[in-house]
């Protein structure tokens, strides 16, 4: 089925070409189309879209308090941000809110293309994710034999961790552990899109351990991953575990941001995004 999509901006000339480039490369269907933040809040819970595509900055609310709003509603809808500003604290707003790619105006055609295929990989892959939740007991206990332990995984996934320089940080099992609950379907009776911060008190509660804390080593792990994966990258891009990772487990656009970072040519890190991750490290488990 294709993908449907909202477009939002109040410059019908943008929004004219996204909808050019979204139907001309055969992306998926736009849906609707408004100029107003107050506007777009309806219009997208209305029609329910697989993807919106919204400027920062609108009439009526911004972008990010209407991803905000959008995100309490907890639509399963994938949000992408265009916008001119490159203002860091609104562009970490955003992505603090639920945005899966921050695009800079103006917009392109490869560009658009590529971010729109990576979020329809990633919506993809949280539908495999479900999937083999459902069809598997692999990853869920109690255990039935060897291979039902999740050992097989786990030792995959542990020289991930390695390759990534990450197998002595505390979040590595933490993250180990995330995978696990995630494959298990914690959530199973509800189709929305989780929460991280379900994910980190469900973990708190069964390791008697603080919510924040675990979070907090989570991220470090993977930041650490990040700024390592950066370094491998300007090592050799070519390499295998360079191109596998770096779009497995981050969204490259982050991986490029991370190594101007280390090369002295940006102040700013790459963010990592912790679901990518974790989802992707699962992916590429079960290819294993």
């Amino acid at each position: 089925m294709a993908a449907r999509f909202v477009v939002v901006d109040d410059d019908v000339s943008v929004r004219k070409i996204i909808r050019h480039i979204i139907e001309g490369n055969d992306l998926g269907t736009v849906v609707a189309e408004c100029a107003d933040g107050l506007e777009a809040e309806k219009v997208i819970a209305e029609s329910r879209p697989d993807i919106a595509v919204i400027d920062l900055l609108l009439p009526g609310q911004d972008g990010v308090e209407l991803i905000r709003k959008l995100g309490e509603r907890r639509l399963p809808v994938a949000f992408i941000m265009i916008s001119e500003s490159s203002s860091q604290t609104m562009i970490t707003q955003a992505y603090n809110h639920g945005i899966e790619f921050y695009i800079h105006k103006p917009v392109n055609v490869s560009e658009i293309v590529t971010v729109v295929n990576r979020v329809k990989e990633s919506r993809d892959l949280k539908k495999a994710m479900s999937l083999i939740s459902r069809t598997t007991a692999q990853y869920a206990a109690p255990a039935a034999g060897p291979a039902a332990d999740g050992s097989r995984e786990k030792k995959f996934m542990y020289k991930v961790f390695s390759d990534l320089g990450i197998l002595g940080e505390a979040g590595a099992k933490s993250i180990y552990q995330m995978t696990r609950l995630l494959a298990g379907g914690f959530r199973a009776n509800d189709d929305t899109p989780y929460q991280l911060h379900e994910l980190y008190q469900r973990m708190a509660r069964e390791a008697g351990q603080d919510t924040k804390a675990i979070e907090q080593r989570v991220r470090r792990a993977i930041a650490k991953a990040l700024q390592n994966l950066a370094n491998l990258g300007l090592e050799d891009a070519r390499s295998e575990r360079f191109q596998t990772y770096s779009t497995a487990l981050f969204d490259f656009s982050e991986v490029r941001q991370e190594m101007s970072f280390v090369q002295g040519k940006s102040p700013y890190h790459g963010k990592i995004n912790v679901k990518k991750f974790a989802e992707g490290l699962m992916f590429l488990a079960t290819k294993e």
